[in-house]
């Protein structure tokens, strides 16, 4: 909580600390500023929170630790004059204001006075004071419908994926279809079959002595596709042996490329993930830094860019004449349109509200490197260069096509292709930089860079000098990485700006998704939730149904339609639905009665303690009985579990096989045995190897004096060791082995902790480790190694000019972020890999003059 005093009688409230503080300096002694932090009421953690009968009504209580905040805002509100409600200008935002108007009601008799503004500046704040108005109850409404469609699917769905899938599991209903549309890419990837094709190219030797090469890309006029060596081979043969081939008509044109908009929320986490990436949550987090204020040094807080959730395109005339008149001083005129560049919003979009922007064009990325940090300059410097290049001229480029037809000794006519495109004038990306000059070549032509298609003539006939037939193969789709992600959920309409990080990052941090070199791929769990719920509630998680649902919470937004009607609709069809998948695989019928019945005079073994669990055959079956006797059916995993436990008992049960028969469930018993079977060799070759339950206590109990280190956050991603460690302490403890990859890995922890382990060599042993011995060798080996990293290093430290980046197709290089990433893994204490090492003395050979 920040209490920003002063002798003012008026109270404006913020969300943020660091947005209080900000503002306090621009607003005068006439206010005082204090921070909400956040939402100061929300639905109860630990219940439904929504009263169903009444409307939906949602049941509203306390934050989080705002009570502290509520007090300190009330005793405020008693003593102010004017009360200014101040949240972000978006829904949520609108939702803070209207739940502040709700507490602070019994203390301040006047009327509260919404205020919003995109950008923190003086001139928006002041502007923003004196047109104030009432907080919009239509976005407030949007915001709690919202809310109590996400706490009731979440709230009645994740119970079911605890008993069907895993305890702890949960769905939500726009973070489960994102995990889909990941699960059923990977599915598409690993059910694709890649395919043979042949590229043909000729280096060619024209009349005048130009030397060119182009692409095979018709035959007669037609698409063609060689998919075998034989053809390719007799294709080949056909143009060597070919009747005439000379160029045809050269095709010479000009060529222009609009400026792009400026970004959207969407749109700066796209291209913050594939040039800088920043997950969409750290783009987010900064971007909250930049417009919530820093520090100018004597100027003090400054906002730097207008607010960063927005789905519009849209830039205020201010800012678009302050743009004008830069680009002009600063580039000089022709790079200034004619006419100023206006973009069109997706329908839907809050027209209302501004693209992302620098508040002032004239702060210069390089004029601000002193005041910000690393990740805060690289994204300011994405979006001031965007904004910038968003209002200047079309780039214009010459275009150069030129075909060579050849006459075949098989009587076909084949059209072989190039291309060149050259900058004429660079417009936009005079700020953006050259972008590639294949990136409008189609695939169809080979590229040229060299600028020997400009000396050809129409008609000129050449000869062959060299070919070249490559075997390629296609690929299957992509993985999607946090931006291709982001851009398909936008295409669908599901989520909005504000959702998209908070998706991406939910779906990770349950481990429904993991990230391999920026792609996501799903995990085991994640597949396994998919699969229950797009079969057990097939609408609700599907695209299109999302989408749908998106576009009524904004006709909720816009007045159009009351969010307790849409409740209901939505109510309705979801209890039918939610109804279909509790009953989906249930067991029911005579089958069960007599199951029960068989197993009720069976002498359970005494309740057995194991670690921190208890397992008590006798009080499961009772639960299992009891449960039956309410509702006459059972799921197919507490069926599954009671044959289960039949099993275990089968010699109190001499009649089992015939009942099954008899009672129809033999299948079920006979794979009940299968499992059983399974398990006991697994114990078995678990206990062989000290790895069975109690072999795993006392494992880990060799780890209790170790003290395990800081959580540490890498690419993202954070790792805790201990929190790790106990989860399969806890696994163990509950009865259950460790699998392959856990085992390897709790090898890992024991290596990194093993001086603090209480009898390192008895737990190498266990775990394969290598002994003390072979420690010292191969520490001995990466001394070596690590020596030779660090003079590597130590050598590339001292070069002062570096390469420019260069791209090639969507990858950009950089030798000297390369170099940074690998000295910053390195002092880390963090080992670099052979791949990393060979990069290394090849990039250190490059700069060694």
């Amino acid at each position: 909580m920040i209490f920003m005093a002063s002798n003012g009688k008026k109270l404006l409230i913020v969300e943020s600390p660091t947005k209080a503080r900000t503002i306090t300096r621009m607003v005068g002694n006439d206010f005082n500023i204090m921070a909400s932090m956040g939402h100061i009421r929300d639905l109860p953690e630990r219940e439904l929170g929504v009263d169903i009968e009444h409307d939906f009504a949602p049941q509203y209580v306390a934050a989080g630790r705002s009570g502290k905040v509520v007090s300190e805002l009330k005793a405020a509100a008693r003593k102010a004059d004017e009360i200014y409600l101040a949240p972000d200008p978006d829904r949520e935002g609108e939702a803070i204001a209207w739940h502040l108007q709700e507490v602070l009601r019994n203390d301040f008799k006047g009327d509260f006075k919404r205020v919003t503004f995109h950008e923190i500046t003086r001139s928006a704040i002041e502007k923003a004071l004196a047109s104030n108005g009432a907080v919009n109850m239509d976005l407030v409404d949007a915001q709690q419908a919202r809310r109590v469609l996400d706490r009731l699917v979440g709230y009645r769905i994740s119970p079911l994926l605890w008993s069907r899938v895993a305890k702890g599991s949960s769905a939500g209903r726009v973070q489960s279809v994102a995990l889909r549309l990941i699960v059923e890419r990977e599915r598409e990837i690993k059910a694709f079959q890649p395919e043979e094709y042949w590229v043909f190219k000729l280096k060619l030797i024209a009349e005048s002595g130009v030397e060119f090469t182009v692409k095979l890309a018709r035959i007669d006029g037609k698409n063609f596709r060689i998919d075998n060596v034989t053809d390719a081979a007799a294709l080949l043969d056909a143009v060597l042996n070919h009747r005439s081939c000379q160029v045809g008509n050269i095709d010479r044109s000009k060529r222009l490329r609009n400026a792009p908009p400026p970004f959207t929320t969407s749109t700066l986490q796209q291209v913050a993930n594939q040039q800088l990436r920043f997950s969409a949550s750290n783009t987010m987090r900064v971007a909250q830094s930049l417009y919530e204020g820093v520090e100018l040094g004597s100027r003090g807080a400054v906002g730097l860019i207008t607010y960063m959730r927005t789905d519009s395109v849209n830039i205020a005339a201010e800012a678009r004449a302050a743009a004008a008149a830069f680009i002009r001083e600063n580039y000089g005129k022709e790079f200034y349109p004619e006419r100023a560049n206006f973009f069109k919003s997706k329908s839907g979009a809050q027209e209302a509200h501004e693209a992302i922007r620098p508040t002032d064009v004239t702060r210069t990325p390089e004029s601000l490197k002193d005041f910000l940090d690393s990740q805060q300059l690289k994204l300011y410097t994405l979006i001031w260069k965007r904004f910038v290049a968003s209002q200047m001229a079309k780039a214009e480029f010459a275009q150069l096509n030129v075909s060579v037809y050849v006459q075949g000794a098989d009587a076909h006519l084949y059209d072989f292709r190039a291309a060149a495109s050259s900058v004429i004038f660079p417009g936009f990306m005079k700020v953006l930089g050259n972008l590639s000059a294949a990136d409008d070549n189609d695939d169809e032509s080979a590229v040229d860079a060299s600028g020997a298609l400009a000396k050809l003539h129409d008609h000129e006939p050449c000869r062959i000098s060299d070919t070249l037939k490559e075997q390629k193969f296609t690929e299957p789709p992509p993985r999607f990485t946090e931006a291709t992600l982001i851009k398909e959920l936008e295409e669908n309409g599901i989520g909005r700006p504000s959702t998209y990080a908070t998706i991406l990052q939910t779906i990770q941090n349950r481990k429904y998704t993991a990230k391999v070199q920026n792609k996501l791929e799903p995990t085991e769990l994640g597949c396994r939730v998919t699969d229950f719920l797009v079969q057990m509630l097939p609408t609700l998680f599907d695209v299109k149904f999302t989408s749908q649902m998106e576009a009524e919470l904004d006709e909720v937004e816009a007045g159009t339609r009351k969010w307790t009607e849409m409740m209901k609709e939505f109510y309705g069809d979801f209890q039918q639905w939610l109804a279909s998948a509790r009953d989906f695989g249930a067991v029911e019928g005579d089958k069960l009665n007599i199951l029960i019945e068989a197993m009720k005079n069976i002498e359970f073994a005494p309740a057995e303690k194991n670690g921190r669990f208890v397992r008590d055959d006798r009080k499961f079956f009772n639960s299992i009985a009891s449960k039956l006797a309410r509702q006459a059916k059972l799921t197919e995993k507490q069926f599954n579990a009671l044959l289960d436990l039949a099993i275990i008992y089968q010699d109190q049960l001499p009649d089992l096989q015939k009942l099954s028969q008899e009672a129809g469930f033999a299948e079920e018993l006979q794979a009940a045995c299968e499992r059983f079977e399974a398990k006991k060799l697994k114990d078995a070759q678990a206990a062989s190897q000290g790895l069975d339950t109690a072999g795993l206590l006392k494992l880990f109990a060799a780890f209790d004096k170790v003290e395990f280190a800081e959580p540490t956050v890498r690419r993202g991603r954070t790792f805790d060791d201990k929190k790790f460690f106990d989860s399969l302490r806890t696994q163990a403890e509950s009865g259950k082995l460790l699998s392959s990859k856990q085992l390897e890995a709790l090898g890992k922890i024991a290596l990194r902790y093993r001086e603090n382990i209480v009898d390192y060599p008895s737990v190498a042993a266990v775990l394969n480790l290598p002994d003390d011995t072979e420690l010292a060798a191969e520490e001995s080996a990466n001394t070596v190694v690590n020596d030779e990293i660090a003079r590597l290093l130590e050598g590339l430290a001292q070069v002062t000019e570096w390469a420019a980046p260069e791209r090639k197709g969507r990858r950009t290089y950089d030798d000297k972020s390369f170099y940074q990433s690998l000295a910053e893994q390195f002092n880390n204490g963090r080992k670099l890999s052979d791949k990393q090492l060979a990069a290394l003395k090849k990039l250190a050979e490059k700069y060694q003059k």
